[in-house]
Formats: C-alpha cells, structure tokens, sequence
C-alpha cells in the first residue's frame, strides 16, 4: 500500500491526520446557513465545474495529470493548489493565451503552470494548524453542549475550555452531571475547567445576547507567510525564472486582525515590504503575488486598483457575491510583458466564467443560469413529496 494511502485509512479510522480532508459540504448551495447565500454557492460551483470542462474541450496539456493527482490525493492542501492551478490556466486563456497544466522545469519534474511566457508556481497558504486544531476541538464541544440542550430545557453561557486533550472526556461527564443538575433542581450549575474557565447552565431558553465563547489562539501571520513563501522560492531555483502564486486560505484578508481592516493601499505596501526583499535574494523569482476571495459580499463592491511605488492591487467583485483582492509585487528589474499579462489577468478576472460559459455553448452566461424560468414548473410522475 502507498504511504499516502496507509495515512489516509490510518486517519479514516482514528478519526485525524497530518492534513484535513477535503470537504466540500459547506459549499453545497443547500446546505448554506445564511439568507441569500445559497446562489452564490450554486455560481461558485458552476464555476469549479466550467473551468475544468473548458480546459477538458479545449485539449489543454498536463489537464490529465492534474485530475489523476486530485483522485489519488484528496487531502484540502491538494484540492486548494488544484483549483488554483486550473482557475489560473483558464484566466490565462480568456486572454488568448496558449497554457499548460504541469509544464516541465528548466531541472526536470513538473512544475504548476505556464500561461504564454510566464511560468507559475502555486503555493497555498493555509489555516495556521494550531487555529484548525482549536476550531476541530470548539466545534466537539459546541456539539457535545447542543446534545445535552435536546435532553433537556436548559442553555449554556460563559467560557468553552482551553484546549484538553485527556481531559476531555472529563470536562464532557462534568457537563453531563450538571446538566442533569440544573434540570432537576431548577438552579443554574457552573462547571470549571482545570485552567479556572467557566462555563454555566442555566434552567429555560437562552435570552438573547447569550454566547458561549472559546480561548484566544494567536498566530504571528506575517512570519508564516514569509517561511512558506521563502521555501517555494528556494525550492524553485532550478525552474527557471518563475512566478510566485500565493494563494491565501489562512484568513489573513478576512479574519479580524489588523491587516484585515487596512484598505488595499496599506495592503499592498505592506506585503511589499514583507515580501519584497526575498527578490533581490532569489534572482529567478520574476515576482510575487498573493491572492485570497474568501470573503462573500453583496453587492459586489466597486472595482479598485491600488498601484504603488513596489506592487500593485487589485480588488475585484466576481459573479455572484466574491471578493477577490490581489497583490502583485514584481522585482525592480521588470519583465514587462509578463508582469503585464499578470496584471491583466488580475483585472479581468470578473469576465473569466462569462468566457468560459459562452465557450461551453451555455448562452447568457452567469445571468442566464440564474433568471427565473418562464415555463411553468411541472413535477414529474417519479417526484414524491
């Protein structure tokens, strides 16, 4: 059996693993807990399917051996740097430009993709692990209190653990036993945790405002950003000049940090700055971008472009409530066309499903597959209510 197979029945079974699996549930247009989301899911994932066709009809070289490495590897490290792979090899094209999947490097082995004259290097940026590992241990405790709220009419306010790894089962029975407590007796109980958090149940339905919070978990963002970044560099010496694509899922544009509240300006210098002397360090590297469209909003906000003395930024709105904000920093010693066809990418970003749609002979594009039908909805003899 492969290694990688060996860790996947070994996590499958015990219930972990060294990365998380792909789980693509919170994306199902059904499943979105908010009001309005779920059209927005259901053109995020229109648009995962016509990237992939238009570069199946269109022949696109290496297309093959991207999707074997998705199916034998289904790790979200790997499903984020495919996505990004393809996403970037249809941008490439809506500007007519020949791409290729999988491109050789100047040293041999398979690179990411080359889009007319510029070779990409894709590098996700994930979570920190310590914030997936507190989330994973959060969400067990918020499910193991809601199991206890069902069996009884009680409601729980206060402080969630700090992290327990023994423990745990511990903390779960002394919950279990005030509960049964606060049911019984009609008083509220308070369960502490070894670290003098409190968390309280009390009898009858929550009043609003009540929360349950967790622990603080911190990260310094900026100096993982920086190692990850730095040993892509490193390691893509022998490619030839190449391109950096960071491709940011950490929360680092969305969560509420300091950087998060900057506008696109302050970003741009500030990852500039963080960024920008890894290129006079590593002469290959052509440049370097960071990407993240985690964030939803509707209406779509205003285009903006923030050009500055080292980088350049881009946000833009794509169909139907993303929002994509890119920074490009190029090394001072520019290749003009290649930082342009980048830059022109990163503008018409927007247009690239509409494209890929009227390729795929659907007509209307985005707009189309979200108007009202006019013919009347008729239930076929099979649908049972």
């Amino acid at each position: 059996m492969h290694p990688r197979d060996e860790e996947i029945w070994r996590a499958i079974d015990q219930g972990r693993a060294s990365d998380t699996f792909v789980g693509l549930g919170k994306a199902a247009p059904v499943l979105q807990i908010f009001n309005g989301a779920a059209p927005g899911a259901w053109v995020e994932a229109v648009r995962w399917w016509a990237t992939y066709a238009y570069l199946q009809a269109a022949g696109v070289p290496g297309l093959a051996s991207v999707r074997r490495d998705a199916r034998c590897d289904v790790t979200l490290s790997r499903f984020l740097h495919t996505q990004t792979q393809a996403r970037l090899a249809l941008m490439g094209a809506t500007r007519g430009l020949p791409v290729r999947l999988e491109p050789a490097k100047a040293s041999g082995g398979p690179g990411d993709v080359r889009i007319g004259p510029a070779f990409i290097e894709v590098v996700t940026f994930a979570e920190d692990q310590k914030f997936q590992d507190y989330e994973r241990f959060r969400q067990n405790c918020q499910r193991h209190l809601l199991a206890l709220d069902r069996d009884c009419t009680i409601y729980w306010e206060g402080d969630l653990p700090e992290r327990l790894n023994d423990d745990f089962e511990t903390w779960k029975k002394r919950t279990e036993e005030a509960a049964q407590q606060c049911a019984a007796s009609g008083a509220a109980v308070d369960v502490l945790s070894s670290a003098g958090r409190r968390l309280t149940v009390h009898p009858g339905t929550a009043p609003q405002g009540t929360t349950v919070t967790g622990d603080t978990v911190e990260s310094d963002q900026g100096r993982r950003l920086l190692s990850k970044v730095c040993d892509k560099c490193a390691k893509t010496q022998g490619a030839g000049t190449a391109w950096i694509w960071v491709e940011d899922h950490s929360g680092l544009f969305h969560f509420p940090t300091p950087f998060a509240g900057m506008s696109l300006a302050a970003k741009t210098d500030a990852l500039a700055e963080l960024l920008g002397p890894l290129l006079e360090e590593y002469v290959h590297v052509a440049g370097i971008i960071v990407s993240n469209a985690a964030r939803r909003r509707l209406p779509l906000p205003p285009d903006e472009d923030a050009p500055r003395p080292a980088a350049q930024g881009f946000r833009r709105g794509l169909p139907l409530d993303r929002v994509r904000e890119t920074i490009v920093i190029p090394r001072r010693i520019l290749l003009p066309d290649q930082t342009s066809l980048i830059a022109r990418m990163c503008d018409g970003e927007a247009t690239t499903l509409d494209w890929a749609l009227g390729q795929l002979n659907v007509p209307g594009g985005v707009t189309s597959l979200l108007a009202d039908s006019s013919t009347p909805h008729r239930d076929s003899p099979l649908w049972t209510p």
